[in-house]
């Protein structure tokens, strides 16, 4: 862990899912007290590709899907200034070279040209190479008030559902990935 401070939170960010093709189920809350899912109107809204998202029949999850012309995305009703957020997320087993999954918090919607950013990113993979997995922070717009790490991931994460979070309080960023037993700190950032 670092002790300098690399980004600079201006406002409240608001939670963004911007997915291609992926099974999801999504917890977002404001404190680990108080860990409920949440129905899709609740606390989320469309954001692109509204035809390629399918809820579940008790609208506590989501399919995202991708075909030749977009993908589908949502977004979280409300801004959030600290919180614990999550999904359970299964990636596609097929050719996906040039698609991002991404789940991730941005005020971009508020600071166009300068916003802060918090990523978790599954990079576009060809079958039978390792998936790479690339976390990103960027303050004031830019990875020159943050960060971007990547990874070969060891196992396949489109085999099984696995569940990805970013843990946010007034002091730490944690991105933490929990696959299998095993849990796997991405990063843990001091702001």
């Amino acid at each position: 862990m670092r002790d300098s401070v690399y980004l600079l939170w201006i406002d409240r960010l608001r939670v963004m899912m911007m997915v291609m093709i992926m099974m999801v189920s999504w917890r977002c809350v404001l404190g680990l007290e108080n860990i409920n899912p949440i129905f899709f109107d609740e606390g989320l809204s469309h954001l692109f590709g509204e035809g390629n998202l399918i809820r579940s029949p008790d609208d506590r999850s989501v399919r995202l899907l991708l075909d030749k012309y977009t993908g589908s995305g949502f977004i979280s009703s409300s801004m959030y200034q600290h919180g614990f957020f999550s999904s359970l997320i299964k990636l596609p087993g097929a050719y996906t070279a040039g698609i991002c999954v991404a789940f991730y918090t941005s005020n971009g919607d508020v600071f166009v040209k300068n916003h802060d950013e918090l990523d978790i990113e599954f990079l576009g993979n060809v079958e039978g190479k390792p998936w790479r997995f690339q976390t990103n922070m960027y303050g004031n717009g830019s990875t020159n008030r943050g960060r971007e790490e990547r990874y070969s991931l060891w196992f396949d994460p489109s085999k099984e559902f696995h569940r990805y979070s970013i843990l946010w309080n007034p002091t730490k960023i944690m991105l933490v990935s929990s696959f299998s037993l095993d849990l796997f700190f991405l990063f843990c950032q001091q702001v």
